[in-house]
């Protein structure tokens, strides 16, 4: 892989590494764990103040707990296709760089193509989290940062890959220019000789 393809390549990893951790499934449930530890603290006192005052304190600390994040529902909608979106950026430019680029520039293009679409349908998916409160504002702005690091080096490798092959396609159309002339030279050349031979 070459440098800069390597680079982006790790960024990607990056990437659906953090899409994978943001995307898990967040739950406003207690465990039983948490019930059990409630229970007991309350059970273990003596005076009924005192259990009115746990009972405030735990219901304010579920209050307070952060709602943030990925319910099943709105994972199902959003999560579970930022992480094949993610996976499938990865795939594409593993599958870009290994195009021969002299006889598969239209297929690295085209492959090229799809990341920066991913990474456009990315951003517009971290936008709507964000919107909707799925998500924190920091939380959007770290991921939207990994994000624009493999669009932007994705568009660059892009540029300079249409660069080489508008050059390639000129080369080839002057190949092919110079064929069609030599055929039409041969034609005439064989039409004068021809009529050089004819009887008059």
């Amino acid at each position: 892989m070459a440098d800069k393809e390597y680079v982006l390549g790790n960024k990607a990893r990056e990437l659906l590494t953090y899409t994978n951790q943001a995307t898990k499934i967040v739950t406003d449930d207690v465990s039983q764990r948490d019930v059990r530890k409630i229970l007991q603290k309350i059970a273990a006192l003596d005076d009924i103040r005192d259990v009115k005052q746990v009972c405030g304190q735990m219901v304010g600390y579920l209050d307070k707990k952060d709602k943030q994040g990925f319910t099943k529902a709105t994972y199902r909608c959003y999560g579970e296709d930022m992480r094949k979106t993610a996976k499938g950026i990865v795939r594409d430019i593993h599958a870009a760089n290994g195009k021969m680029f002299a006889i598969e520039y239209e297929e690295r293009l085209r492959l090229i193509g799809q990341i920066l679409d991913g990474c456009s349908l990315m951003l517009e998916y971290i936008q709507i989290c964000l919107d909707m409160g799925i998500i924190s504002l920091e939380k959007s702005k770290i991921w939207t940062k990994k994000v624009l690091d493999v669009k932007y080096m994705s568009a660059s490798w892009k540029k300079n890959d249409g660069a080489r092959a508008k050059k390639l396609e000129a080369e080839k159309q002057a190949e092919e220019d110079a064929r069609q002339v030599a055929v039409v030279k041969t034609a005439i050349r064989q039409y004068n000789a021809e009529r050089q031979t004819r009887p008059t």
